[in-house]
């Protein structure tokens, strides 16, 4: 996917180099333009169509930043209110049949919602390898671990492009 999306970044290059005027406009058709010739090259390849996978990932980038948006507005408000209404926990959450690259996208994920921090990975653990999740806001762990593995399903669907049904089940 990264090759392609360089590839997708020189297609556009070329596009402006040939047009020799750089407008916002321009570099937009030059990406469109681009987008579609791989989306056809990967076609006739036999891959995952390229337009897809950019689309997949736009659709993730917007659930994040939804997800984003509601913590932020839960610790701001945490913040400004007296009292405390925070239930702290540490969440051992398993990740075992995902490659380093998904871990780590994931662990990344958590760490980057304000609330959550991704601990630690267990690669020693008898049930099969976890991570370690501290949740400012866990009042319901399995309320925690549903909301944990909707983010595991879509990174690995629309991220890494594994479908459902070929995903590893939580235990």
């Amino acid at each position: 996917m990264s090759g392609l999306f360089m590839m997708n970044l020189l297609l556009a290059g070329i596009w402006l180099a040939l047009s020799s005027e750089v407008s916002f406009l321009n570099i937009l058709m030059g990406l469109v333009i681009g987008a579609l010739l791989l989306a056809l090259y990967t076609r006739v390849l036999g891959r995952d169509n390229y337009l897809m996978k950019l689309i997949r990932l736009f659709q993730y980038i917007c659930y994040f930043i939804r997800i984003l948006i509601k913590v932020n507005f839960q610790v701001a408000k945490e913040v400004i209110t007296p009292g405390y209404q925070m239930s702290p926990r540490i969440i051992r959450y398993p990740v075992e049949g995902l490659t380093d690259i998904q871990i780590t996208t994931l662990a990344n994920s958590i760490t980057l919602t304000p609330g959550t921090l991704s601990a630690d990975v267990d690669d020693n653990d008898p049930n099969g390898k976890c991570l370690y999740i501290h949740c400012m806001y866990a009042k319901n762990r399995d309320e925690a671990i549903s909301e944990l593995d909707e983010l595991k399903t879509r990174l690995l669907w629309e991220v890494f492009g594994v479908p459902e049904h070929e995903q590893p089940k939580s235990k």
